[in-house]
């Protein structure tokens, strides 16, 4: 159970998220850049006196989650696009997630219903003492009541300060697992896919995690684990918030070292089948004794 302390910085940090949610819906359309909304999502969450609970993620398509535009991004909005806005707002480390998709060719009606009705769906059986493996029962089953697949290996999760990603909550049916307590904190974010209900690793990476400290002789690979110790602690971060502050060749040396030697856990882009679309809808939620709380 969560120490009382930590819900007020929880329900913060969720109305910090919802405002820029809310917000990002103004932007995000076609033609707009990338890295023009991703900053400006980052921008407002520093306004409403938050810090970030992790990159904002702008995954179009195929593209399941954890793509966030690099520095130099030049990438836009495609027309006809499905596009998925996934966004974190911290408060001393408890953060708010929630995540939204937009479909701009009129053609994925259905794909974004399944996603968004399995989300309320599961809001509406949450309560203290619920085993997660029914939550994952009620997403699929009303995900494929629309026709699509839910994706099998993406799931919602625990949150806990200073950790995103805790105890796994499945979206998928067959699954025991821990039953939910009063005063945890949960995201839960229902993935639909015209694909196969698949993801993989893409080749590209831009959000990280420091993992673990390492010995290094390397004395700008040493600084630059400090310095995301130092500002991040255990949230994941992206690549762009940090290369503005070093010089370009130093800081790719440095790193390339921390990734090897494993100081940093990645986070590489996830990719349903080509040609598929994908939609989420996600909000993080307080467990109480018969119901929820709505943070997001």
């Amino acid at each position: 159970m969560f120490n009382e302390d930590d819900i007020p910085d929880f329900i913060k940090a969720g109305k910090i998220a919802e405002t820029a949610r809310d917000r990002s819906k103004k932007i995000v359309k076609p033609g707009a850049k990338i890295i023009d909304i991703a900053e400006s999502i980052e921008g407002w969450i520093k306004e409403e006196g938050g810090s970030f609970g992790f990159p904002a993620n702008i995954s179009i398509n195929n593209i399941a989650a954890h793509y966030t535009p690099p520095f130099d991004d030049t990438s836009e909005i495609p027309e006809d696009a499905v596009v998925k806005i996934d966004l974190g707002a911290s408060v001393n480390g408890c953060v708010g997630d929630t995540a939204y998709t937009l479909d701009f060719s009129g053609e994925h009606g259905k794909l974004l219903e399944a996603s968004e009705q399995a989300l309320e769906n599961i809001i509406n059986h949450i309560k203290s003492g619920i085993n997660v493996g029914e939550l994952g029962e009620i997403a699929e089953e009303t995900i494929a009541g629309k026709g699509v697949r839910v994706i099998r290996n993406l799931s919602g999760h625990r949150i806990e300060r200073n950790l995103l990603h805790g105890a796994s909550v499945p979206m998928i049916k067959g699954y025991k697992g821990w039953e939910l307590e009063e005063g945890m904190a949960i995201a839960i974010e229902p993935f639909a896919s015209t694909g196969n209900g698949n993801v993989k690793e893409g080749a590209r990476t831009e959000i990280f995690m420091f993992q673990r400290d390492i010995l290094t002789r390397n004395l700008d690979a040493r600084n630059l684990l400090e310095n995301i110790k130092r500002e991040f602690k255990t949230l994941p971060f992206a690549e762009r918030w940090i290369i503005r502050d070093q010089q370009t060749f130093k800081w790719r040396l440095a790193m390339r070292e921390l990734i090897t030697r494993g100081a940093l856990h990645p986070y590489p882009v996830l990719l349903e089948s080509a040609g598929s679309r994908v939609a989420q809808f996600e909000k993080t939620l307080l467990v109480e004794k018969d119901s929820c709380r709505i943070l997001t």
